[in-house]
């Protein structure tokens, strides 16, 4: 009875998945053919789960932000994946999914710089540490280059192999894929207005270039 009764709460789980995809992929087809409205919808059917991704971003950043800035972020959200509409592909991640970065950037657009107090011993120490140029993992690894030689071998191969662009987007994969991100061309494409299969063409391309030099 307990393996019938888990089967058929399977079947209800996926079939309200499967409903969800089916009205995220209307509403971002009329997002995509200019209907205004549908902006709304998006949010309706988005709002709990960018409320978590906010939360748990705010948590991971140790901020804390009240209900009524978490309403209008997801609200700016929901706005930002409407302009990127067209680079959505029905069928993969939903769009909050899909986008998570981007939900993740209107958190700390929100919160603002912040930093704990230091002394005048670590201050230069911490300023040199984390800059406000570091905007992307190719300004990150420059960064490191200074430091670490590891990191400047990297950066020098791929500046002999890849665009700044192409890099950032390997980069960013690579990324992904160590914070265990199973779908990471779906949201390094994202970030970069690209469809999934261009990022891994770029990521293959520049993989293989790399090992040519390496």
């Amino acid at each position: 009875m307990d393996s019938e009764r888990a089967a058929e709460q399977g079947e209800t789980v996926d079939e309200r998945r499967e409903a969800l995809h089916s009205a995220v992929a209307d509403v971002m087809t009329r997002i995509v053919g200019g209907e205004r409205s549908a902006v709304w919808d998006l949010h309706t059917l988005s709002e709990p789960h960018m409320r978590r991704i906010i939360r748990a971003e705010a948590r991971r950043i140790d901020i804390r932000i009240g209900d009524e800035d978490v309403l209008d972020l997801s609200l700016d959200a929901a706005i930002d994946l409407a302009k990127i509409a067209r680079a959505w592909q029905p069928g993969g991640a939903l769009p909050w999914v899909w986008a998570r970065r981007r939900i993740a950037a209107l958190v700390h657009g929100h919160v603002g710089t912040f930093a704990k107090p230091l002394d005048e011993t670590h201050f230069e120490i911490e300023e040199r540490a984390a800059p406000a140029s570091v905007e992307s993992p190719r300004a990150l690894l420059r960064l490191l280059a200074e430091r670490h030689p590891a990191a400047r071998s990297l950066e020098e191969r791929l500046s002999l192999v890849a665009s700044d662009r192409d890099a950032d987007v390997w980069l960013g994969v690579v990324l992904e894929r160590a914070s265990g991100n199973r779908s990471p061309a779906v949201t390094v494409g994202a970030d970069h207005d690209m469809r999934p299969g261009a990022v891994r063409k770029v990521v293959q391309r520049v993989g293989e270039r790399l090992d040519a030099v390496a």
